[in-house]
């Protein structure tokens, strides 16, 4: 196989192939910009071709890869040997991530999956859900708990800004809502519907019905109101 010395954007319909190379894979699951880790992702590539692939994949834009492995808190990591998972962690920093490359190289201990994340993990909704017009309805109009839904776009700076905020509220109500996240673009039927003409908007469901709206990047007590609203 060629020597790939940057890392390989791979999707959802493409991953298989990708984790099927015969070296082991280091893949970083992402839904925006993060330059710091961009950078260390990089530099791992060069310093370790050959050796390891690194590869990458926008979940906003490849829901199924997001679903696949069980929605972790971004930005998130795996490694992979043979087709099979080495190791994970979500709500990765550059350091995070030398610490599995050196695993994968036999030049570290495997690094430890913490109480958060494995919990992220099996589900407890303690980090938004990436939703589709395909998966709508199942994720959010069906959901037993309130939703908090977030309309956004990769090319959004106020979007961009507020995500942090929604990451913080998923965990902080994790079990009482669900935050899910849907990119405008990628989606226009539902955006459409829900006329999601600037964004962010954020649109809270309960019962399968909306019960209230903020539209732009509010902070974090304002979101705090519409979901405490949404749950008396």
């Amino acid at each position: 196989m060629p020597v790939y010395d940057t890392p390989i954007t791979t999707d959802d319909r493409n991953l298989d192939k990708v984790l099927g190379q015969k070296l082991p894979v280091v893949l970083v699951l992402y839904d925006r910009p993060n330059r710091p880790l961009e950078e260390a992702l990089s530099r791992e590539a060069r310093e370790h071709a050959g050796e390891l692939l690194f590869a990458r994949v926008n979940v906003a834009e490849n829901p199924a890869t997001y679903q696949r492995f069980d929605r972790p808190a971004l930005p998130a990591l795996l490694t992979f040997d043979g087709g099979e998972i080495e190791s994970r962690a979500a709500n990765i920093q550059p350091e995070d991530l030398e610490a599995h490359v050196d695993f994968m190289l036999g030049q570290g201990p495997k690094p430890v999956e913490t109480a958060a994340e494995a919990a992220a993990r099996a589900g407890s909704g303690a980090a938004p859900v990436h939703v589709t017009d395909t998966t709508f309805h199942r994720e959010v109009l069906s959901s037993d708990l309130p939703v908090l839904v977030d309309f956004w776009a990769p090319w959004c700076g106020p979007c961009h800004m507020v995500a942090p905020v929604l990451d913080r509220v998923a965990q902080k109500y994790a079990g009482r809502i669900k935050v899910a996240k849907l990119n405008v673009d990628e989606n226009p039927a539902t955006a459409s519907r829900y006329r999601a003409m600037s964004i962010p908007m954020l649109l809270m469901f309960r019962n399968g019905e909306p019960v209230g709206k903020l539209v732009g990047a509010h902070p974090q007590p304002n979101i705090e109101q519409l979901v405490q609203q949404a749950l008396r």
